[in-house]
């Protein structure tokens, strides 16, 4: 199963070697039986190993609910730990290492966390074969020197990987070179997420690649698949390419900074390309930070082959970014991974620069000033307090968390930069994610689930900004509901006189807002409040959202495209998209591409409305008003909390 292609990037010609082939489940003689009496804990559960037992390569058919950690392996010609028809299993603060194969190979499994390991000098970092589910997540690990040879040579590949829960985050990878020879440094490769839960490739530093003309930085996409994202990757001279769609439906690329100096492997930054007759549908490729020299010290930021859709958010990248190799560390491997063991948590509620908050807490936490701060796994009941609130903030990882019970907010934010908020689980508070005054860029909120906002603070939101300003600010793929009789929300995502880029708007993409109301003013989405600029909300789902489906009532540059908004007839509906300059002209605003159905508290449809004197957005035209939809465009029940 194996193939190379040929292509020509802009007069630059370059071998470019795709698909990966199964390598199959392997027999190896070392099987290490004690671990299956090893209870396995919570993923957020940190093992906090000291040191690293000598151990022979690992081999595993049929097992679950076992951790393995604390193993020093050198692999010699097997992979360091394979593991075969498994489930439930960790893979923690282990050193793999000097392997002609892979690191870690796993095969028919799923619900298999790979975290905190350090892995050098092998074929491939981890190899992920086939699964038989979803949930398999390679997160904060450090690999070094991926050797090869071709089809191998990744740090981490997704074969045919499916379902929910599928996640590459927050790893920092490097080639050295003349001590590797790599192909992409991650590659997912027919592989398919879901809609509410996209294949992630987020926040990982990957640093040197090359020499090989099939080397690159992160490709996705490979002769097929969907539902794929990568977002926030920092990437410095990865090899032939930066990053790759090679086909697929629902392929995005976000927020990413590729940089590469001339090499006589290097070619193109951002390639989109339906390779082997794949096609290219649906893609997205916005945010993105470009400087990218080919072969000839001509700068190659992009490339679009013949034939295939340019996509959206394409005018929002910056080509020719003014920046440089020093936007990753020139190493960023720690000195002692291949001797101290990656350190996860420590188990407590702990606060500080370099610190993790893990376990369980009844306290609501407050934090000035600290930077660099991972906060996962705790419960925390608020009261009249805000469960998290941070102050003067740089570079926190909230993760994991169950909010809950407060008349103020879930998490409140005030002049932070860099926090990546996702996978937390936010109920029966004022509202779910505040973040003020945040002048820098970097508010992330992803993957949450939220549930029943009580208002009326900040608008009883799941997600309010209030002068938030910069680039990559992103609210995506939340789920976020509204019991009436249970919650008294006004606008579920409320912008205040805030201000992304041209090249890097403020972006709400792929949330799910199901229920709102009963307040007479409130809805779904509300863009420009106040003012501000560069705002996009696309791809959002909304039903029986509250008084208003979507709204524009401010601002410049505000964009409203292909979202499906449905409200069936209650006492406080109204209309279903509107644009209305409430404090001021709106200027070059985009409503296209939509599907509503609204219905008026007096039992009339009622999908749009401009306000007297009120131009009407460019792509007005192109929406479906009064489409054939209704409340089963989002299941009755979106969180599960």
């Amino acid at each position: 199963m194996r193939r190379k292609c040929l292509f020509l990037l802009v007069a630059v010609l370059a071998t470019y070697s795709c698909s990966k082939n199964q390598i199959g489940p392997k027999s190896n003689p070392q099987t290490d039986s004690s671990l299956k009496s090893i209870t396995f804990p919570s993923i957020a559960q940190s093992l906090n190993a000291t040191y690293y037992t000598q151990s022979s390569v690992i081999n595993i058919d049929g097992a679950h609910n076992i951790t393995i950690s604390g193993k020093t392996i050198i692999g010699g010609s097997a992979p360091a730990i394979t593991l075969t028809n498994c489930h439930d299993i960790h893979i923690t603060q282990n050193s793999l290492s000097n392997s002609t194969n892979v690191g870690i190979y796993l095969y028919h499994c799923y619900n298999i966390t790979v975290d905190y390991n350090y892995i050098a000098n092998v074929s491939t970092g981890v190899y992920v074969d086939h699964p038989t589910g979803g949930g398999t997540v390679v997160n904060n690990n450090q690999m070094l020197n991926m050797v090869g040879p071709f089809p191998r040579g990744q740090f981490v590949q997704f074969n045919t990987v499916k379902g929910d829960g599928n996640q590459i985050k927050y790893n920092k990878l490097q080639n050295v070179l003349g001590k590797s020879f790599s192909q992409e440094a991650i590659n997912v490769y027919m592989s398919n997420g879901t809609a509410s839960s996209p294949i992630e490739v987020v926040g990982n530093w990957i640093r040197g690649g090359g020499p090989g003309g099939a080397s690159g930085g992160i490709q996705l996409g490979d002769t097929g698949g969907s539902y794929e994202v990568a977002s926030d990757n920092i990437i410095v001279d990865p090899g032939q390419m930066g990053l790759s769609i090679s086909g697929g439906d629902h392929i995005s690329f976000i927020n990413n900074t590729v940089y590469a100096k001339a090499q006589y492997f290097t070619n193109v930054g951002i390639v989109v390309w339906g390779q082997a007759g794949s096609s290219v549908t649906n893609s997205t490729v916005s945010g993105n930070k470009i400087n990218f020299k080919n072969s000839s010290n001509v700068e190659n930021d992009n490339w679009i082959a013949s034939g295939n859709p340019t996509p959206a958010g394409w005018g929002t990248n910056s080509w020719g970014a003014s920046i440089s190799s020093t936007i990753l560390p020139s190493n960023i491997i720690s000195a002692s991974a291949a001797t101290a063991p990656l350190q996860a948590a420590s188990t407590g509620s702990t606060s500080g620069s370099g610190t993790l908050t893990s376990g369980t807490a009844s306290a609501p936490i407050v934090m000035s000033g600290k930077n660099n701060i991972t906060i996962t796994s705790l419960t925390i009941t608020g009261g009249s307090s805000p469960c998290i609130k941070l102050t003067n903030c740089m570079n926190v990882y909230i993760t994991l968390c169950n909010l809950q019970n407060s008349t103020d907010v879930g998490i409140e934010l005030n002049n932070c930069a860099n926090v990546t908020i996702e996978k937390n689980n936010i109920s029966n508070v004022a509202a779910g994610i505040v973040a003020n005054n945040c002048p820098s860029g970097g508010i992330s909120i992803y993957t949450n689930q939220m549930q029943n906002m009580q208002g009326p603070a900040h608008s009883g939101a799941f997600v309010q900004f209030v002068n938030v300003n910069g680039g990559n600010n992103n609210i995506s793929y939340n789920k976020l509901q509204n019991v009436l009789g249970s919650s008294d929300s006004q606008n579920e995502i409320d912008l205040v006189n805030s201000n992304g880029t041209s090249t890097n708007p403020i972006t709400l993409d792929g949330n799910w807002i199901r229920g709102g109301g009963p307040n007479s003013s409130g809805g779904g989405i509300c863009l420009g409040e106040g003012g501000g600029s560069y705002q996009l909300a696309k791809n959002n789902i909304l039903a029986d959202p509250g008084q208003f489906g979507m709204a524009i009532i401010g601002g410049s540059h505000m964009s409203i495209t292909n979202n499906t908004v449905y409200g069936k007839r209650q006492s406080f509906t109204n209309v279903g998209v509107f644009v209305w300059g409430q404090n001021g002209a709106i200027t070059g605003s985009v409503v296209s591409g939509n599907k509503v159905n609204f219905t008026n508290s007096s039992n009339y449809e009622n999908h749009k409305w401009l306000a007297d004197g009120q131009p009407a957005p460019s792509g007005w035209d192109s929406n479906t008003w009064g489409a054939d939809i209704d409340e089963s465009v989002l299941p009755s029940s979106i969180v599960s909390l």
